[in-house]
């Protein structure tokens, strides 16, 4: 587990992830101790929403000296009731969000809560070729997402039945990689082959560029292999 610190008005702040993703975390932080000026963050009720998560802080006391947890929904079990310390999954997709958006050059991304619905076809739930569409939110609370099949010749015909309100975490279980669009405008179209992206265009159908898996892929050996060759680099001789 990688812990990071900060100190907001005086106070420990303390942050916990399963990976290494200091820049998630350092944005998080100071974006925490920017709202301090004007808010109290370290209220019992306070709650921020950063992105398409949720945060929250929690007093705790370690070896007689206070100190605040940074918390977050639990996306995987029950992210209206239940808090984790764990802020992995909220670092991940932030970083995924953002790299899409990039890669997209989105000038103005359209937040989209985890608590926000998204309209799914059931049948595209456990399909291998499906998309995404974003329309005009009905609602508040509606991000305007549908999942859908791919090529599916009863678009326009499926019963009221066959579809069901989710809300957008419920894609951690099923599509993790979808989680990575949500902040795109609408008229977005995304297109999947199990949990890989091949497609994504804008409203008026222009492609957009994407990190592809083999972009991971390819990002992963180069760091690697920076990695291995900094290990085999011998240690200087100390100074006589």
């Amino acid at each position: 587990m990688y812990i990071f610190e900060a100190e907001i008005n005086n106070k420990r702040v303390k942050l916990y992830s399963n990976y290494p993703l200091k820049n998630a975390a350092t944005a998080l932080l100071r974006t925490l101790k920017a709202i301090s000026e004007k808010t109290n963050i370290f209220s019992p009720t306070f709650a921020l929403n950063y992105g398409w998560a949720r945060f929250y802080l929690s007093k705790r006391t370690e070896k007689s000296s206070a100190c605040y947890v940074v918390q977050t929904a639990d996306y995987r079990n029950d992210p209206i009731n239940l808090r984790t310390d764990d802020c992995s999954d909220a670092l991940v997709v932030q970083n995924m969000q953002v790299d899409t958006n990039v890669r997209a050059n989105v000038k103005k991304p359209e937040p989209t809560l985890y608590s926000d619905t998204i309209l799914v076809l059931k049948e595209a739930i456990n399909a291998d070729d499906v998309y995404l569409n974003r329309a005009e939110p009905a609602k508040d609370g509606d991000s305007g997402w549908y999942f859908g099949l791919l090529n599916d010749e009863k678009e326009d015909q499926h019963e009221h039945d066959e579809l069901v309100a989710l809300k957008t975490s419920d894609l951690m279980k099923f599509r993790p990689e979808a989680l990575r669009v949500l902040q795109m405008p609408v008229g977005t179209v995304a297109v999947f082959h199990k949990n890989t992206m091949t497609a994504l265009v804008d409203k008026d159908n222009n492609q957009l560029d994407f990190t592809t898996e083999e972009d991971r892929k390819k990002y992963i050996e180069e760091k690697r292999a920076t990695q291995m060759n900094e290990n085999d680099t011998p240690a200087e001789k100390p100074e006589e």
